[in-house]
């Protein structure tokens, strides 16, 4: 069983809004008056937003049939500065402008605003380019309806290893072919690394451009050459730690592409102890840890390291594009069940890549015949910074106490994926039946979404808990608990609701209790707060980050 997911990658800034004359439809005075631009024009790019402001007398609605849009709300009071905010739903990718209408209802009397998205844009004809590890040269090309007086370029972050060649060929026609070339130098290590263009246009907002579409070019690592002889710790079970409270809930650890020179020199333990103790590194499991049992079970690998060319015992294969990592279930499953009496059926398994690439996922499972939720779980997650580094912890924690076990949602939308559709929107409802995602809501009103009790309570106050818009991968149109948390930047602890999902995961699993009330949560994380709380944010920087794959939902 093999797991392939990709990354999304969009960005984009504003362009300007154009004042013409509106419409008004109604008999009688007005009720409804537009204070802003009664036509706007949009970006040719997703997820770029415009405010429409207006004045209305009494209750109004909103609504607008075009799907390259979403906005909110969509309808309120009366008051003299409401608001709108309206965003592009789709890169405009035909050679046209398109047009909608947003109608404003109020009283007896409909109004609207035209709203306009530019054809301007520029795609690359490859959205992946790969490169061996002896480097040398190559050629981005793309096509684009825009002309050389546009300014057209591309930009990439501040890789040492890439250099332009000074030869590149410009649009000076509509859909005319245009090519960039860069050079590599070698790559010397056994991973691979990977970097991001972005083809832009300028504008005079903040960052100074828009982007209008993105590739990533790849370069292979030099493949490991080792093999490993000696299997005969293959299988050896490890108990790291035993539980002393509660029924034990079963951790299983685990490593591929360790060979037996890693066994032998310490190194494979080495990795098997840190993980554990990270995966008690944030609030509330640092506080709850004596409820855990944790085992790791020796994995040799015929290669040493991961990747096409290697022979490994869970056969994983990390993504050079997105975080997600291919491996197979039942190498994995056959691992877990060699702890002996283990409970397979509340057990996370968690496999750690002897690699420094960005890569983690995690498996979360259903029954293949009734298709209802299973709390086991697989998540997988590479050394990155390396067995020490900060960067591995949080990942860690991330995909194996975040999805894997409290079986959260992402809390960040990925801005090509604009908002869900009906059968998304559906699937997300039916998570929330089972008490997963529950740091994902598709409302937005404070009075009624998941989290509601915990806005504006003055114990959760640090965190500035609300509705904030992107979650569950989807940029519009889903909302989270607050703007930073381990399930966003993965920089931040766990925020409130989240910690209470894995409070009410533990209870439930150690020691059989339903899920706690928010009085008896509330009494308990005023004990246990993370004693940390950063609002460090990915959006910070204007280039797009790596973020890590959502989980994989499938049956087993």
């Amino acid at each position: 069983m093999t797991i392939k997911t990709f990354i999304g990658k969009a960005l984009a800034c504003s362009l300007s809004v154009v004042v013409l004359a509106g419409c008004k439809d109604g008999d009688g005075g007005s009720s409804i008056t537009i204070t802003s631009a009664v036509m706007m024009e949009m970006p040719s790019v997703v997820n770029q937003k415009k405010t429409i402001t207006f004045q209305a007398t009494a209750d109004w609605t909103a609504s607008c049939a075009a799907d390259w849009l979403v906005f909110s709300p969509k309808k309120g009071s009366a008051g003299d500065n409401i608001t709108i905010t309206v965003t592009t739903a789709s890169t405009n990718r035909t050679k046209t402008t398109r047009t909608a209408q947003l109608m404003l209802k109020s009283g007896g009397e409909t109004t609207h605003v035209s709203l306009i998205q530019s054809a301007k844009y520029a795609i690359f004809n490859h959205k992946e380019y790969t490169v061996d590890a002896q480097g040398g040269t190559l050629v981005l090309d793309f096509k684009s309806n825009t002309t050389e007086a546009d300014n057209m370029g591309i930009r990439f972050t501040d890789y040492n290893w890439i250099h332009w060649t000074g030869q590149s060929r410009l649009p000076r026609a509509e859909w005319e072919g245009s090519t960039h070339q860069i050079r590599l130098d070698p790559n010397t290590t056994a991973d691979g690394r990977v970097a991001l263009f972005i083809l832009t246009l300028p504008t005079d907002n903040e960052p100074g451009w828009m982007g209008l579409d993105t590739a990533f070019v790849y370069q292979k690592g030099i493949a490991g050459k080792y093999e490993s002889s000696d299997f005969s710790a293959d299988g050896t079970v490890t108990r790291l730690q035993k539980a002393t409270v509660g029924r034990g809930i079963p951790i299983v650890l685990m490593g591929d592409g360790f060979a037996d020179i890693d066994i032998a020199d310490g190194t494979y333990d080495q990795v098997m102890h840190q993980t554990c103790e990270n995966l008690f590194s944030e609030e509330p499991v640092r506080t709850l840890r004596d409820y855990f049992d944790v085992y790791a079970v020796t994995a040799v690998s015929r290669s040493r390291g991961v990747g096409k060319d290697c022979t490994t015992a869970f056969s994983t294969l990390p993504s050079n594009i997105s975080s997600s990592i291919d491996f197979d279930a039942d190498k994995v499953a056959a691992y877990l069940n060699k702890v002996d009496s283990i409970d397979t059926e509340n057990a996370l398994a968690v496999v750690i890549l002897n690699s420094n690439g960005h890569n983690g996922v995690t498996m979360l499972l259903l029954d293949e015949e009734t298709l209802q939720p299973r709390q086991f779980s697989v998540s997988l997650c590479a050394l990155i910074d390396g067995v020490g580094g900060e960067t591995f912890r949080q990942v860690l924690v991330h995909e194996t106490i975040g999805h894997g076990f409290a079986k959260l949602a992402d809390e960040y939308g990925y801005e090509h994926y604009g908002a869900p559709d009906d059968k998304t929107a559906r699937q997300l409802r039916r998570y929330h039946e089972w008490g997963w995602m529950i740091n994902a809501d598709l409302s937005d009103d404070k009075a009624s979404v998941l989290w509601s009790p915990f806005i504006g309570d003055s114990r959760f106050a640090a965190e500035s808990i609300g509705c904030y818009e992107g979650a569950f991968t989807y940029a519009l149109g889903v909302y989270r608990p607050t703007e930073e948390s381990m399930m966003r930047s993965n920089q931040s602890p766990f925020n409130a609701p989240s910690r209470k999902a894995i409070y009410d995961k533990v209870m439930l699993l150690g020691e059989g209790i339903p899920a706690s009330s928010f009085e008896e949560f509330a009494a308990f994380d005023e004990q246990h707060k993370p004693t940390r709380w950063s609002y460090a944010t990915r959006s910070s920087s204007p280039w797009p980050h790596r973020r890590l794959a959502p989980p994989i939902i499938r049956g087993f």
